[in-house]
C-alpha cells in the first residue's frame, strides 16, 4: 500500500471540518464507513496480487526474501478476510436496524 495524500490532508485538518463537505454529499456515517472499508479491501487486493506474483514469478533467489514475501501475502490476505467480515458485519447491522 502506499501513501495517501487525501488521508494525511484529512488528518492534519481542524475536527469537524470534513462534516459539511460530507453532509454536502448526502451521505450517511453507514455510506462513509462502507466507502472506507471497499477502498481499503481494494488496496488490499492489490497488495496480495503484488505479493503473488512476487512470491511466484521464481526470481527470488534467497530463500530468507522469499519467507518474507509469503508472510506478507498471508498477513495481507488476513486483513482482507478481516475487512470483508466487517463489511458484512455492517451490511446485517444497517439491515436489521431498517426493520
Amino acid at each position: 500500500m502506499g501513501f495517501d495524500l487525501d488521508r494525511s490532508e484529512e488528518e492534519n485538518a481542524q475536527p469537524g471540518a470534513n462534516a459539511p463537505a460530507l453532509q454536502a454529499r448526502g451521505e450517511s456515517v453507514y455510506e462513509q464507513v462502507d466507502r472506507a472499508l471497499k477502498r481499503n479491501l481494494i488496496a488490499e487486493r492489490f497488495a496480495i496480487d503484488a505479493y503473488r506474483k512476487i512470491a511466484t514469478c521464481g526470481a527470488i533467489d534467497d530463500e530468507a526474501t522469499l519467507r518474507l514475501v509469503k508472510v506478507a501475502l498471508a498477513v495481507e490476505e488476513e486483513h482482507a478476510e478481516i475487512l470483508s467480515s466487517i463489511m458484512e458485519n455492517l451490511k446485517d447491522l444497517k439491515t436489521q436496524g431498517a426493520k
